[in-house]
């Protein structure tokens, strides 16, 4: 392949990555916005017992935990990772696209902080 065609097929398949990984607030229209301003958005994140969450994405977000929970993250590779926190815990992530699986025998309740990329913060 020549480097040209190379690099287009590259940015074809970021395109496409991006774009099938849509906002939460998309995907789960019923999610509680508790704030959106130019900085941050604060949102009530719960997914009932055996639930999924369909694949989207958050910019780099703290995680404050509510309730205990044990989830199955999935990644758009197809790698699996486990998640689980106590009840109290804060935490940090960097940006990423994932599907949240509920694995525990309450629903998981958190709330999540995204940071706004560019964001106007003083």
């Amino acid at each position: 392949m020549n480097p040209a065609r190379k690099y287009v097929a590259i940015a074809m398949v970021s395109l496409a990555s991006a774009s099938s990984a849509q906002d939460r607030a998309t995907i789960v229209p019923e999610m509680k916005v508790l704030l959106n301003n130019d900085c941050a958005r604060v949102q009530y994140h719960d997914v009932g017992i055996g639930k999924t969450i369909p694949m989207h994405s958050h910019p780099a977000y703290i995680v404050y935990t509510l309730r205990s929970f044990r989830a199955r993250i999935h990644l758009p590779d197809g790698t699996t990772r486990i998640s689980q926190h106590k009840a109290g815990e804060a935490y940090w992530n960097p940006p990423i696209t994932h599907s949240v699986e509920n694995l525990g025998r309450t629903p998981i309740h958190n709330l999540i902080v995204e940071m706004k990329p560019g964001g106007r913060c003083e």
